[in-house]
């Protein structure tokens, strides 16, 4: 009986070690846009501050701009600041025009203290780079 019951143990733990799980790896859904951003040298840097990204899509018909996707840094330590924009591929179509904006705020604010040129973007594929440098608003 009790050689039965280790013969049992024995072949209970070989079935469960032998069977395997069909994993399938699917497609990742999100496509990404990395950059640069660079700061004038010759500008006070606050101490504290807030680094606004956006992917920004045009309205063909009323020109206006809708956000698709933002990140925000706060506190940078230093410049140049490497970032990663990560957005849903179905939210993109290839009919409309992209483009990237950066703001930098001073802690508590919301008026930029600096800010980028409205950068247009190529078609989208998923794997864009850029650099993008920050300008004192006129």
């Amino acid at each position: 009986m009790r050689y039965l019951k280790i013969l049992l143990l024995i072949i209970f733990l070989t079935v469960s070690c032998a069977t395997t799980a069909d994993y399938t790896v699917s497609e990742p859904v999100y496509n990404i846009i990395s950059g640069t951003v660079l700061y004038p040298n010759n500008l006070y840097f606050p101490a504290r501050v807030r680094l606004e990204i956006a992917l920004k899509e045009r309205n063909d018909n009323t020109s206006a701009f809708n956000e698709v996707v933002s990140q925000s840094i706060r506190n940078p330590q230093r410049f140049p600041v490497n970032f990663i924009l990560r957005y849903d591929k179905d939210d993109i179509s290839r009919s409309k025009e992209y483009y990237i904006s950066v703001e930098l705020f001073k802690e508590n604010e919301d008026i930029p203290y600096l800010e980028s040129k409205l950068t247009h973007l190529p078609p989208l594929s998923g794997n864009e780079s850029i650099i993008i440098e920050l300008e004192r608003i006129k």
